[in-house]
């Protein structure tokens, strides 16, 4: 918007001014997808980079940078002054509660707003008069369907549902373990603060001392080991062990096939680092390894690398172990059985002395005085995000023998 108005002489006269804020900074991924950014303007504000931009294709354009979010915290600055100067209003927000915000303020000022937004790869504005035109906040939405917890857990029938799991686990594992370890390793109360959280504090404690402990890299390629063994855990032990507890011919109560329907029959996979899928025409298990192992590297702050011969010399020496399937291991065929697994946690199946007793076992903070992890936020313009999402809902897909998607389809799937 800031390109056209400055080619079209926008707020170029004695009396025109336009004012633009955004508190954010300028990240790598911005990019991909802005006219009046560089290389050079990484980490500077998004404000004043887009104000100087425009500034530079017309000299004569009045702009005014601020660095301050639009809300009520903010409206001694953003206030009856400010909008009384205002003759209409240009938004690109990023969240629904921001929008409806500026709605209000548009329509109490009496001021026209033109309301823009993407989502994945569409775009859509609305045009907004007072008292003349339908308002933004006049109508909301529908929610979107949230896709059933035992769809994501054991049965996809979709390659929506793999990439909601795949982004489910790069959350868990890149993200929610690193800023559990972290704030066990900064609150000297953390037993205490665990009280609070009586269905997952086991889960938490337990997860801790698997990043911490159990299985902490101390080199790349320890990280090169995990990312093998996660593969070997996920597309092949957990479909096994699923295959084992509902067999192929089992049949219902009622005498129906169990595996029917929307409830596709999987097949574990066997590691193959040539292996390339037909749909997408992707190294899938090669690219989950590469990706999955460079992420765990960075949330340790390890350098990684990326050329194929070390992981090819790498995987030859990493020892598997073997796999049984095991009885009593309950696994939910149904939604409902899902929720209840899910708000039960872990917790219920230990004792309060255990989980005292794996606290106790972990290392204390001050031993590992000045240790933190990189805890990693998925962002979908992030290549080396995406590449091991779409690897990893692939290698999923492979399993219930689901289409899969390459990374830029991936990538406006995911994004949504």
């Amino acid at each position: 918007m800031l390109k056209n108005w400055a080619l079209m002489g926008v707020a170029c006269g004695p009396k025109g001014k336009i004012h633009i804020t955004d508190m954010d900074r300028i990240e790598k991924s911005n990019l991909s997808r802005q006219f009046l950014f560089r290389n050079s303007d990484i980490n500077e504000f998004k404000s004043a980079t887009a104000a100087r931009a425009a500034q530079a294709m017309n000299k004569e354009m009045n702009i005014t940078p601020y660095q301050e979010k639009v809300g009520p915290e903010t409206e001694a600055l953003f206030g009856d002054d400010f909008y009384d100067k205002l003759s209409g209003v240009c938004t690109a927000l990023d969240n629904v509660e921001a929008r409806l915000y500026v709605d209000q303020r548009c329509l109490f000022y009496h001021l026209p707003m033109l309301e823009s937004g993407t989502l994945g790869t569409k775009g859509n504005t609305q045009v907004v008069i007072p008292h003349v035109t339908e308002n933004y906040g006049a109508t909301r939405d529908p929610p979107e369907k949230s896709i059933p917890v035992c769809t994501l857990k054991n049965f996809p029938n979709m390659i929506q549902h793999t990439l909601q799991w795949a982004r489910d686990w790069f959350e868990g594992e890149f993200k929610q373990s690193a800023e559990d370890v972290n704030s066990y390793l900064s609150n000297p109360n953390y037993a205490a603060t665990l009280s609070g959280q009586q269905n997952t504090k086991a889960e938490t404690v337990m997860n801790i001392r698997k990043t911490l402990v159990d299985e902490r890299p101390v080199s790349f390629e320890d990280c090169v080991v995990w990312a093998r063994l996660q593969f070997e855990k996920l597309f092949n032990n957990q479909i096994r062990q699923l295959l084992f507890n509902f067999p192929e011919d089992q049949v219902t109560s009622t005498g129906a096939k169990f595996w029917s329907g929307s409830k596709r029959c999987p097949k574990p996979l066997i590691f193959n680092l040539e292996d390339k899928c037909d749909d997408a025409n992707m190294r899938n298990h090669f690219d989950f390894i590469v990706s999955a192992a460079n992420l765990r590297a960075q949330m340790f702050g390890i350098k990684g690398r990326n050329d194929e011969r070390y992981f090819v010399e790498v995987l030859q020496n990493v020892i598997v172990p073997d796999f049984t399937p095991q009885d009593g291991v309950k696994i939910a065929s149904t939604d409902a059985e899902a929720k209840d697994d899910t708000n039960a946690g872990t917790s219920g199946e230990m004792m309060e002395s255990e989980v005292e007793a794996i606290l106790e076992g972990l290392p204390k903070p001050g031993e590992l005085a000045g240790f933190k992890l990189n805890p990693i936020e998925f962002d979908k313009d992030l290549d080396d995000h995406m590449l091991f999402v779409t690897a990893c809902s692939n290698l999923r897909a492979l399993n219930y023998s689901i289409p899969t998607e390459d990374t830029h389809r991936s990538r406006a799937i995911a994004g949504r």
